[in-house]
């Protein structure tokens, strides 16, 4: 459809509900119209797209099987093979996080992806080895709370775990604000050991760091943090991997849930030793 005013001529697109102006001139017409067709025939192709679960370039990323097409990509994705071979950028490959199925999994979601990426035997990544882990470690469902109880499974229970299933474990704890804990975490990640950690995420939330990026600056207040993440939901790419920057995470990386006072940088490093492989 199209409407004419004093100085200029527009042009409707119904499938659209869009509006295309330009001005009176007869020589801008018909480049009005082929440019009005291309716009529709984007629309129609993007359409298509949602629809179909194909993702369109300069889109964000849609998934398979869904009819709702983002309208910006707030999350970049990345492969894990883009983060080898990068100077400055320390990962360990192979590692993601297990998606726990209870409230109060994380921590035993992280034990068993350690434990299943050091070749721990019976370390299947489903919900009855999830639920298997949480026994042996004592986490506590979140229907403790009914009676004064904590969910979720605490430092030292994480740390009796690994100690039973056959890993060396340093448990650390930094409250100096030097930002030795990162450091930790950086040296760890330059030898190749993941690390877990307990931050406020959530309310309290276990991951493991798998990687470090420095991007290549000596400021440590841009650097990146790699988790395997078992609750991945809020990026748009749930594959087990979720980051954050190091120092945003370094001043939420605390927990007064299973302390009388607040409780600063929780880290537990852990090889294995007598894990049977």
């Amino acid at each position: 459809m199209r409407r004419e005013e004093r100085y200029r001529i527009f042009f409707y697109l119904p499938q659209t509900n869009l509006w295309l102006t330009c001005p009176r001139d007869k020589r801008t017409i018909p480049h009005m119209k082929t440019i009005a067709h291309r716009m529709l025939a984007m629309v129609l192709l993007t359409t298509l797209a949602c629809a179909t679960g194909l993702a369109m370039s300069n889109t964000a990323p849609v998934r398979a099987g869904t009819a709702v097409c983002a309208r910006v990509a707030w999350f970049p994705r990345f492969s894990p093979a883009q983060l080898t071979n990068v100077p400055g950028l320390y990962f360990v490959p192979g590692l993601k996080g297990y998606q726990q199925t209870e409230e109060h999994t994380c921590g035993p979601a992280a034990l068993m992806s350690l434990a299943a990426y050091y070749g721990v035997k019976g370390m299947a990544l489903d919900r009855a080895t999830e639920l298997r882990v949480a026994k042996e470690a004592g986490s506590r469902g979140m229907d403790v709370r009914k009676h004064g109880g904590k969910p979720g499974t605490t430092p030292a229970e994480m740390q009796r775990w690994l100690l039973t299933n056959g890993f060396d474990v340093t448990l650390q704890y930094e409250s100096k604000e030097d930002g030795a804990a990162l450091r930790t975490l950086q040296k760890n990640l330059e030898q190749g050991l993941p690390t877990l950690v307990e931050w406020i995420d959530l309310q309290g939330h276990w991951v493991v760091v798998v990687g470090y990026d420095t991007r290549g600056t000596d400021d440590p207040g841009d650097d990146v943090l790699i988790f395997a993440d078992s609750f991945d939901r809020y990026d748009d790419c749930p594959d087990g991997y979720t980051y954050v920057n190091a120092n945003r995470f370094y001043w939420l990386w605390f927990d007064a849930f299973y302390f009388d006072t607040l409780t600063w940088r929780t880290l537990l490093t852990a090889t294995p030793h007598r894990a049977q492989r």
